[in-house]
């Protein structure tokens, strides 16, 4: 799928120019990041204004003074993160929500105990910034001392935000519920921090309530922002900026960008430039970028097939909750009536216009356009749109995530499935499949979706995205338990010798996977004819994985389950697996039935 979509992706932009105002500012930007004549001639120019200004920083107020003047377009490295997401207790209506600052080693437990992974990343963020920072003209002994602090200051926040295990556990969500705050009291918290005249500054409105994703890095920031840390923070800023900056300069900080994600990622090698900058550029225009993909390769009969296989298989819960035995019949109607509530995301969405980009504009290649300035005018425009919409009501008819995207996910806050276009356009599906191969690759995934509404994260969501419990006290309590068994199940497991998995923050998708079987095997039940050998090798395909040591490493914090235990640990749950390759007792796939964990 991926390799199909990355082949996708880049015929896309070798034809003629498109003549819509969206799909051309896809078109543009891709062949901007070809132009490597100008970026080649313009080198780190632009960079260097920008790491120059934060050199030029001799004061704590300074420090604030940029974090509040300046503009989207050059602030590449942030203290702190402010961003819009859907009110947890009222679905209607958007949250203007704050967090801490970005960690090159992403999970702050890497601070306090380096891993194997902490310290891949940690040299290889220390090695593409040693190579910017020695391009901008710094010598060998600024550049190490700019990296020493910012890993420095890294290490005081750090103390300050929460681990990936906890960010990444079930119940995270129910754990900000109390981190509401009105606009007095955000300015009470943050001290001497411009964070809240900056949100004022940007075009956010003044809401009566805020979310403090992390309330604990709120309340410290005015303490790291010392006189004492200057050198760490100026650093800090420098070190990040570079990272950020450097896959849009010129060739070389590219190659050398590439050779720091490839050490992430365990790959080796450079794509082709049409492939990487097709995939570029979805990461920059979403939209224009999924329209122009709709347009060349959605079909309107697949979402309608595709449409209907969701019916199905959500008629099939129905009757899995109805017969679900540790359920009270109070629980069940409430669990129907979100299952009847869920909204669908089929394919592509219906109406285009909510997704227009009619106001943003830059420069093509033919009209002297450069690849910073369109990049630069993006953030601008993304920041002005994100504050625009904070202060309208949801649209619920609105996707979170463009169709080009591979993937799938269950949104809970509107109570919605996506099932994105580019992952039905390949080995997941295509017109020509037989239903057993459509139930074992996209229709397996859409029940894993769906199922989501009701696992361990799904569950404290109600039918219309709100966050509250509508269980009896009774049947969560059982629900618990279940999910109990089934967290163990995984932490009896190790990938290899010494190295355990976390299995509380793995429920949630193992659950998922478990309850799109049971309902895809009532489906095949029906069915004449229906070929099970087909299906549960369509299921292993799905999951098929080639993985390096470093990507297998970052498994261990994932809330996924690895790829071939979503295949293995899932299958032998049920008696139609088991039955069907008569494995017996003594077999190394067989699960005794006192042991198996399936919550649905």
């Amino acid at each position: 799928i991926i390799l199909k979509n990355v082949e996708d992706n880049k015929n896309m932009y070798l034809g003629d120019a498109p003549k819509e105002h969206d799909t051309k500012l896809a078109y543009d930007l891709f062949w901007l990041m070809m132009d490597w004549d100008s970026r080649n001639a313009r080198g780190v120019e632009p960079l260097k204004e920008i790491t120059d200004a934060i050199d030029g920083i001799g004061s704590i107020d300074e420090v604030k003074s940029y974090c509040l003047e300046t503009p989207e377009e050059q602030s590449l490295a942030k203290l702190w993160k402010v961003y819009t997401e859907i009110d947890l207790f009222d679905s209607s209506k958007m949250m203007i929500c704050f967090d801490g600052c970005k960690l090159l080693l992403e999970d702050s437990a890497e601070y306090t105990s380096l891993t194997d992974t902490g310290k891949t990343k940690k040299e290889a963020a220390a090695e593409l910034a040693q190579k910017m920072l020695k391009k901008l003209g710094y010598s060998d002994d600024e550049v190490q001392q700019k990296i020493d602090n910012c890993f420095a200051f890294e290490t005081e926040a750090s103390a300050f935000i929460p681990s990936a295990e906890v960010q990444n556990s079930p119940d995270y969500a129910a754990s900000v519920i109390n981190n509401y705050f009105s606009y007095d009291e955000f300015k009470e918290m943050e001290g001497g921090t411009p964070v809240v005249e900056k949100m004022d500054q940007d075009g956010y409105p003044k809401a009566d309530q805020y979310m403090i994703e992390n309330v604990d890095y709120l309340k410290a920031l005015d303490g790291l922002l010392s006189e004492d840390n200057l050198a760490l923070i100026r650093d800090y800023l420098i070190v990040h900026t570079a990272i950020e900056a450097a896959g849009s300069l010129d060739r070389e900080c590219y190659e050398w960008k590439v050779e720091y994600d490839n050490t992430l990622s365990g790959a080796t090698g450079i794509l082709p430039d049409e492939e990487a900058f097709a995939t570029k550029v979805n990461e920059e225009l979403e939209w224009p970028v999924g329209k122009l993909y709709s347009d060349t390769y959605l079909k309107a009969e697949d979402k309608e097939r595709l449409t209907g296989i969701t019916d199905k298989i959500m008629e099939v819960y129905r009757g899995m909750i109805q017969d679900a035995e540790f359920l009270s019949d109070e629980t069940k109607t409430k669990a129907i009536e979100k299952l009847d509530a869920m909204g669908k995301g089929i394919y592509y969405p219906d109406d285009w216009s909510l997704y227009s980009c009619e106001d943003l504009n830059f420069a093509s290649k033919e009209d002297g356009g450069m690849l910073w300035d369109a990049l630069a005018a993006i953030r601008a425009y993304d920041l002005k749109t994100k504050a625009k919409e904070s202060g309208e009501p949801v649209n619920r008819a609105k996707w979170k995530e463009s169709p080009n995207h591979i993937n799938c996910f269950n949104y809970s806050r509107k109570n919605t499935i996506y099932i994105n276009g580019a992952i039905c356009n390949g080995d997941m599906y295509n017109s020509e499949m037989s239903d057993d191969e459509i139930y074992g690759g996209i229709g397996f995934v859409i029940g894993h979706e769906i199922s989501h509404a009701f696992d361990a994260k799904g569950y404290q969501f109600d039918k219309d995205g709100n966050m509250v419990n509508w269980w009896t006290d009774e049947d969560l309590a059982i629900f618990q338990e279940k999910n109990d068994k089934l967290a163990a199940y995984y932490n009896n497991m190790h990938p290899w010798e010494g190295v355990d998995f976390t299995g509380e923050i793995m429920t949630a998708e193992a659950c998922a996977d478990m309850a799109s079987c049971k309902a895809i095997l009532r489906i095949a039940a029906e069915m004449d004819d229906f070929d099970y050998d087909r299906w549960f090798r369509s299921i292993a395909a799905v999951h098929l994985q080639k993985e390096t040591l470093q990507s297998a490493l970052d498994w261990l914090t994932d809330e996924h389950p690895m790829h071939y235990l979503r295949v293995n640990c899932t299958l032998q749950q049920y008696d139609e697996f088991l039955d069907f390759y008569d494995i017996k007792e003594g077999d190394g796939m067989y699960l005794a039935p006192e042991d198996r964990v399936a919550i649905w």
